[in-house]
């Protein structure tokens, strides 16, 4: 496994939670468990998983449809939320490549 699918699915995770707290008032309730569970699938399914694109600028894109609106929806609201809450944001920061624990 590369570096870079645990960073994304690690910063995937951290944006549905924050989308579902502040919509659906839990943690995450079962239809955000279904959107994490989609995301991952296309992040373990991604041809370019090795090089770290952000998937809204990858030239092959795997989100479409239904997929693709649900996913740049919980991304523009974490986007929105950490620029109104500066000194919150680094929360949700990505750690280096080599930090994160990539053994199955």
């Amino acid at each position: 496994m590369n570096d870079y699918t645990p960073i994304k699915k690690m910063m995937t995770e951290k944006m549905v939670h924050l989308y579902c707290q502040d919509h659906h008032d839990d943690a995450l309730c079962a239809s955000c468990q279904d959107d994490l569970a989609m995301m991952f699938k296309h992040l373990d399914a991604c041809r370019f998983k090795d090089k770290g694109w952000p998937c809204p600028t990858c030239p092959d894109r795997c989100f479409t449809g239904k997929d693709l609106e649900t996913m740049m929806t919980v991304m523009g609201y974490a986007q929105e939320w950490m620029e109104k809450h500066p000194d919150q944001a680094e929360s949700m920061m990505p750690p280096t490549p080599g930090q994160v624990d990539t053994r199955p």
